[in-house]
């Protein structure tokens, strides 16, 4: 079992992603955008946290910015259903680099997203 942040605006993706993991064992948090997930991050303890690349306030790539100064020892997912200014293969290089561990295109793979999270909980204990 881990503790798992889910950090996205669209409130059906939020619930959907929690009570698949929920039913998985992990305690699991979530935030309506950036700023509020930082919040989060800095009040707790997470091992894993999933956040979308497009929301308001603090976009994902700042959150994971953030979190990669902030934190050693925890997995990050980027999720990300692209943007219409925005291409989506640019996304995912441009999380890459800023140290995502896992990109994943929203149409979420649960089976993957469940492997993937065991796998970061695995590496980062």
């Amino acid at each position: 079992m881990a503790r798992i942040l889910v950090i996205d605006d669209n409130e059906d993706i939020r619930k959907i992603i929690k009570q698949f993991l929920v039913f998985d064992g992990h305690l699991v948090d979530t935030a309506c955008n950036g700023t509020e997930g930082l919040r989060l991050a800095h009040e707790n303890s997470y091992q894993v946290v999933i956040t979308d690349i497009i929301m308001p306030e603090k976009d994902g790539l700042e959150v994971l910015m953030n979190l990669r100064k902030s934190f050693l020892g925890m997995g990050i997912i980027v999720i990300t259903g692209g943007s219409v200014k925005l291409d989506i293969l640019d996304l995912e290089q441009t999380a890459q680099v800023l140290g995502a561990d896992r990109v994943m295109l929203k149409g979420l793979d649960y089976d993957l997203l469940r492997s993937t999270v065991h796998e970061l909980v695995a590496a980062y204990g």
